[in-house]
């Protein structure tokens, strides 16, 4: 008896070891997530101040290991971390954001870091910013600046987390072949006298050709801009370009903060994004 009830024992315990290992997760480090603005800010010092909490919400869902620990619509803590007043002698105004936390499925509070216009703390990587480049008129002297409802950034989970998910929760396994178009800005090869953004192409799987365009920007279809091919390397199954698309034309179409914008190639369409601060 005794003997039964030490193995009926060991066989609870490791249920329940494995119950608690189905029931828990832990998002990485860096992971990113999208917020957008819910209000209008500006750097107006009568309105607002550093401090203030901002509206916001978690832009699309975060996903980790096929689990969605954050729905999209999620609200976010957000401040106000820097701001100034456009001043006398043409000084124009700045304003920043700083994303504080957001609350995981089961209730856990996630700390952030990062925020709009802090680059240098981006740890995602996946975007950088394009200033005075884009909208030199942008902080004309004696304007405040502006952040409008909608407004696009990223942040990220500046430590390891463990989260507890939903009972039944099952990971949803998203399968995904390599693209036959991948694009990526070329940032050090950006040239403000250009007025051009360089861009770096991979088409594979289909016919050499030298035709690219613009068609969608922040998922809007847009009349095809000219992607102008400088060089081009045929290959076995992949060809690799160098281009630039004329950065007036795509200026009509950005918003500041994260801009998504794709290019169609030979039937084969790819995105990337691309950070513009205002």
């Amino acid at each position: 008896m005794k003997t039964a009830f030490a193995f009926l024992s060991a066989v609870v315990a490791l249920a329940a070891a494995t119950l608690v290992h189905a029931e828990e997760i832990v998002v990485p480090q860096g992971t990113v997530v999208f917020g957008a603005l819910d209000e209008r800010i500006t750097s107006n010092g009568n309105k607002f101040r550093v401090g203030y909490p901002v509206d916001g919400r978690v832009w699309k869902d975060v996903i980790v290991d096929g689990h969605t620990i954050i729905p999209a619509g999620t609200p976010l803590e957000l401040r106000i971390s820097r701001l100034a007043s456009s001043g006398t002698g043409g000084r124009g105004g700045s304003l920043e954001i700083m994303a504080v936390s957001v609350k995981a499925v089961d209730g856990t509070e996630i700390s952030l870091a990062g925020g709009y216009d802090q680059v240098a703390n981006d740890i995602s990587g996946l975007t950088r910013a394009l200033t005075s480049l884009l909208w030199p008129a942008s902080f004309l002297p004696g304007r405040n600046a502006v952040l409008d409802v909608g407004t696009v950034f990223d942040a990220s989970i500046p430590a390891n987390t463990r989260i507890k998910l939903p009972d039944g929760a099952l990971p949803t396994l998203r399968l995904s072949a390599r693209p036959d178009l991948i694009v990526d800005v070329v940032y050090d090869e950006i040239d403000e006298r250009e007025g051009t953004l360089p861009l770096a192409l991979t088409l594979c799987n289909k016919d050499f050709t030298r035709e690219a365009h613009v068609t969608s920007i922040n998922d809007e279809e847009v009349k095809p801009i000219l992607v102008a091919i400088i060089t081009g390397k045929r290959g076995e199954r992949c060809h690799e370009f160098r281009g630039r698309v004329n950065l007036e034309s795509l200026q009509e179409h950005f918003t500041p903060g994260i801009n998504r914008f794709s290019v169609t190639m030979s039937g084969a369409e790819g995105s990337t994004v691309l950070n513009v601060e205002m």
